[in-house]
């Protein structure tokens, strides 16, 4: 009886038997943080390659694009200049301008989105 109650005790009763148990109760604590801080670490460093090599690729993607394509290019380039001038200027001056610049810039983005397919 006395084995079968003894599986039944709580983790607090069983450290204040023990000698020091509150000291490896938080040794133990320390080591799991220990351990899911470096899990947590390299996860972050794996994302981060991930996300560092698909930029670079994306880069170099829109690099060979340009140079095969260069007027497309300027006239993406000139679409997105000239509709985030409406955007800002129209937030700056709070006028009539910002009803015209949303679908100016939604127009542009679909061009720009049907040239790089």
């Amino acid at each position: 009886m006395e084995v079968k109650h003894k599986k039944h005790e709580t983790h607090k009763q069983q450290m204040e038997e023990e000698p020091g148990g509150e000291s490896a109760a938080a040794q133990s604590t320390l080591e799991h943080g220990e351990e899911v801080l470096g899990q947590a670490e390299e996860a972050v460093s794996d994302a981060y390659d991930k996300t560092a090599r698909v930029v670079g690729e994306t880069y170099e993607q829109v690099k060979n694009y340009s140079s095969k394509n260069p007027g497309k290019t300027i006239f993406i380039a000139l679409g997105v200049g000239a509709g985030l001038g409406f955007l800002l200027g129209a937030s700056a001056r709070r006028s009539g301008v910002g009803r015209f610049a949303r679908p100016v810039v939604n127009a542009l983005s679909g061009i720009a989105l049907e040239l790089f397919r």
